[in-house]
């Protein structure tokens, strides 16, 4: 959920409470524009704790859901990053690659479209589905950052 849908179910709850913008922002210690902006999804950011005050006079929840469209990242990585090339990568051949560290010659550019071009939410479950207690991780997303170190990719997050 982003802040405009946040803002959108912000503005439902404060009619059905029947309060006004300006109720809502004194309750919460902020301005009317704050709120208004807020409700109409024009508010580019807005600080966890002032947002979290003003779910909480609302009784709205922060909970964290599993988006309902990302279902196996190791399947829509895999497909991703074979898509442009011969050789394609199964999901099974990503989480060993991904485990181990180890790169064949002929996945390398798999892997790099991996590291520049597959969305990071998409990377960072597929490291998450990947992860066994032995390979944890934190020691797939050290083995990431060596590649893209190694094979000097674009994305900088590495």
């Amino acid at each position: 959920m982003n802040l405009a849908q946040i803002g959108g179910e912000i503005h439902i709850k404060r009619v059905q409470a029947g309060l006004l913008q300006e109720h809502l922002a004194k309750f919460a210690g902020l301005s009317r524009v704050t709120i208004n902006q807020l409700e109409n999804g024009a508010l580019k950011d807005l600080g966890y704790t002032k947002l979290k005050a003003v779910m909480d006079i609302l009784g709205i929840d922060m909970e964290t859901v599993q988006p309902s469209g990302l279902k196996s990242a190791l399947v829509i990585a895999a497909r991703s990053i074979s898509t442009s090339y011969r050789d394609v990568v199964t999901p099974e051949m990503l989480s060993l690659m991904l485990r181990s560290g180890q790169a064949p010659e002929q996945f390398q550019p798999h892997l790099m479209t991996l590291l520049d071009e597959t969305p990071l939410p998409v990377v960072v479950k597929a490291v998450t589905e990947a992860a066994t207690p032995d390979v944890p991780a934190r020691k797939i997303m050290k083995n990431l950052s060596s590649w893209a170190e190694q094979w000097q990719v674009c994305r900088t997050v590495w």
